[in-house]
C-alpha cells in the first residue's frame, strides 16, 4: 500500500487522531497479511495512553463468530448436532418446542433478549451482568417472542445458553475451550473472553462517551459473561482469524465453506445471517460483516472473500462509526473491483457535512412521512422525525439515527445494510414503514397519533402491577396531568396513549403497554413489549 492511500486513510479519522479524544485502531488484511494498522486518539484518557495495533479492545458482538466456531468444532467432532435442543444441555429451560443450535446461531430461536429481560428486571446500564442472572431471567419465560423458525429476531440470550452448553459438554468454560482450540492455534496471543470482570488485561483500552458539547466519561461495559459478546482482542490478531478463512489451520475448506453459508428457516426460506456473520453484498461484490456495539466500544469486520481483502475497526468512542469507516476504506482500496457506484452522499460522515442540492431535494418527499410509528410486532414505537433539513429515525428504547435517501419511498442508514422502506397512506390505511436489516424485515410499523388522555380519565389505569416472568413489580400512578410509570431503580417515565388500551414510555428505555380488560372493563393487567422483549404478562395486585 502507498503512502498516498495511507494518507486518505489517516483522513478519515482526522477528528480522532488527537491524544485528547478517543479513537480506534484499523487493520486492513490483503491475502491474509496485515498491510495495514494504525491507531488514532487515546486508550486511556486518564493517562495519555495512545491507540496502537496492539491496543486490546472489548469488541462486543463480534464475539459471536468465535461462539459460532466452537460450536461448529464441537459439531464437527461429533460431540453435540446442531440439530440437538438447548435443552438437552441447558435444561433449566422452560418446556417448549426444540429450539436448536442452527435457530440460536442463524437468530431464528424467538428467546426474548437478555439485555431487554436485565432491564426490565432492575438491572441498570452499569450494574454487573452475569450468565447466572441470564440464565435466572430465561428460565422464568413462558413464551417466545415468535414461534421458533419462522422469523429472524437479532437476539443476544442464545449465545449466552450456548456458551454454558459448550462449557456443561467439554468441562471447559467458553474461555478455555476457546483458547485450546481457536485462540492458541491460531496465534491469537492477545486475544480472549473476558468471563472475569476483575483480570487484569494488558494494553486494554478503557470506553468512553459523551453527550452533545460535553466532557468525556468513562462508559465500560458491566458484564461478566460471554458468548453474545464479551471477546478482547486486537487489530494485529484479527490478521490470524482472517487468515484462517482463506487457509485453514482450524478446520479445513469444507468447514468454512459450512461457516460461509447462510441460514435459513424451518421452511427452507433462506436467511442472510451465517455463523456470526452477515451474508450480503456491497456495490456489487459478496460481503460478509458484523457489527459490535457495547457501552462505550463500537467495532466492525468487514470482509471481501473473493477478494481476500478485509477490514477491522476497533473504537472506545461511542459515536464512531467503523461500520461506516471500514466501507470507505473499502472504497479507497477497491475502487478498480466494484461492480456499482457508491449510492449518493452515503459514505460522508457526520462531522463531513453534506452538499445541499440533490440529498436535500430528495429528503422532502420524506417530510410527508414525519410522525410517530407503532411496530405491528413488538408494539415499539418508532419516531421519524425531520431536523434541521435532515431525517432522523428515532426509537424509543433510545438513540437517534440520521437517515439518508435510497430512491423512491425508501431512507436508509449510512453504517450498515438497513433501510426503511416507507408506503404513503391511503384512504383509511394509515403511512406504514418497514425496516429491514440485511435483507430481513425487523419491523412492520404503521403511523398513529397521539391519544390525549385527561387526568380525570387515568385514575383507573393507576395500580400496582406485578411480573412472575421477570421477578419484579411496576407502578403506574398519576402525576399532575400525566400517567407515569414508576420501577425501582429507575427514572419515572411518562406514558404517551396512543388508544384507549394501548401506550408506550419514550424515555429512553420505551416501552409498550397493552392493558388487559375484563367483562366488566376493568383493567385486570397488561402486557409489556420491548425491543426485543415481546408479551411480558403483568398482573394488576
Amino acid at each position: 500500500m502507498n503512502d498516498a492511500l495511507r494518507e486518505q486513510i489517516d483522513g478519515l479519522f482526522s477528528p480522532w487522531s488527537r491524544p485528547d479524544s478517543p479513537g480506534g485502531a484499523v487493520g486492513v488484511y490483503q491475502e491474509g497479511e496485515l498491510v495495514h494498522a494504525r491507531g488514532y486518539g487515546a486508550a486511556n484518557l486518564e493517562h495519555a495512553v495512545p491507540i496502537t495495533p496492539a491496543t486490546v479492545f472489548h469488541v462486543a458482538s463480534l464475539s459471536k463468530q468465535f461462539t459460532a466456531v466452537a460450536v461448529g468444532l464441537l459439531a464437527r467432532e461429533g460431540r453435540l448436532s446442531l440439530q440437538d435442543d438447548i435443552r438437552r444441555y441447558v435444561p433449566e429451560l422452560p418446556e417448549g418446542p426444540p429450539i436448536t443450535f442452527r435457530h440460536i446461531i442463524h437468530h431464528t430461536s424467538g428467546l426474548r433478549d437478555q439485555w431487554d429481560l436485565l432491564r426490565l428486571a432492575g438491572w441498570r446500564a452499569a450494574d454487573l451482568k452475569t450468565t447466572d442472572d441470564i440464565l435466572w431471567l430465561a428460565s422464568r419465560q413462558k413464551e417466545l417472542n415468535f414461534p421458533t423458525g419462522t422469523r429472524y429476531q437479532y437476539i443476544n440470550t442464545g449465545y449466552t445458553l450456548m456458551a454454558l452448553a459448550i462449557e456443561r459438554i467439554t468441562g471447559l468454560s467458553l474461555q478455555a475451550y476457546a483458547e485450546e482450540n481457536l485462540f492458541q492455534p491460531l496465534g491469537m496471543r492477545h486475544t480472549s473472553f473476558q468471563d472475569d470482570h476483575r483480570r487484569l488485561v494488558q494494553h486494554r483500552a478503557q470506553a468512553y462517551s459523551r453527550e452533545a458539547g460535553g466532557p468525556w466519561k468513562l462508559n465500560i461495559p458491566a458484564y461478566e459473561t460471554i458468548g453474545p459478546t464479551g471477546l478482547l482482542s486486537t487489530v494485529e490478531d484479527f490478521t490470524f482469524w482472517e487468515r484462517n478463512f482463506l487457509s485453514p489451520t482450524v478446520g479445513d475448506e469444507a468447514f468454512i465453506q459450512q461457516l460461509s453459508r447462510p441460514g435459513h428457516f424451518d421452511d427452507g426460506r433462506p436467511l442472510s445471517y451465517g455463523f456470526g456473520l452477515i451474508l450480503g453484498q456491497y456495490r456489487g461484490l459478496a460481503v460478509a460483516e458484523h457489527a459490535g456495539g457495547d457501552a462505550g466500544f463500537a467495532s466492525y469486520f468487514l470482509r471481501f472473500p473473493e477478494q481476500r481483502f478485509a477490514v477491522a475497526i476497533f473504537c472506545n468512542a461511542a459515536e464512531m462509526r467503523p461500520g461506516l469507516l471500514t466501507r470507505q476504506i473499502a472504497d479507497i482500496l477497491l475502487a478498480d473491483h466494484f461492480k456499482e457506484g457508491p449510492a449518493p452522499d452515503r459514505h460522508l460522515p457526520s462531522w463531513a457535512g453534506r452538499a445541499a442540492g440533490a440529498a436535500g431535494s430528495a429528503l422532502s418527499e420524506f417530510e410527508a412521512m414525519t410522525g410517530l410509528y407503532r411496530d405491528q410486532w413488538s408494539g415499539a414505537t418508532l419516531g421519524v422525525e425531520s431536523r434541521g433539513g435532515k431525517i432522523f429515525l428515532v426509537p424509543s428504547t433510545g438513540g437517534t439515527y440520521e437517515l439518508l435517501p435510497a430512491g423512491p419511498g425508501c431512507l436508509r442508514f449510512p453504517d450498515v445494510d438497513a433501510q426503511c422502506q416507507f408506503t404513503p397512506a391511503e384512504g383509511n390505511t394509515p403511512v406504514r414503514m418497514k425496516v429491514t436489516h440485511a435483507g430481513q424485515t425487523t419491523a412492520m410499523c404503521e403511523r398513529i397519533e397521539v391519544a390525549e388522555r385527561g387526568p380525570e380519565s387515568l385514575a383507573e389505569y393507576a395500580g400496582t402491577y406485578r411480573s412472575d416472568e421477570l421477578g419484579v413489580h411496576y407502578t403506574l400512578a398519576v402525576s399532575g396531568e400525566a400517567l407515569v410509570l414508576r420501577r425501582e431503580k429507575f427514572a419515572e417515565a411518562r406514558v404517551q396513549f396512543t388508544s384507549e388500551n394501548d401506550g408506550s414510555t419514550r424515555s429512553g428505555d420505551g416501552v409498550h403497554l397493552r392493558f388487559v380488560r375484563d367483562d366488566h372493563n376493568r383493567i385486570t393487567g397488561l402486557f409489556l413489549n420491548a425491543e426485543r422483549a415481546w408479551n411480558i404478562h403483568f398482573v394488576r395486585t
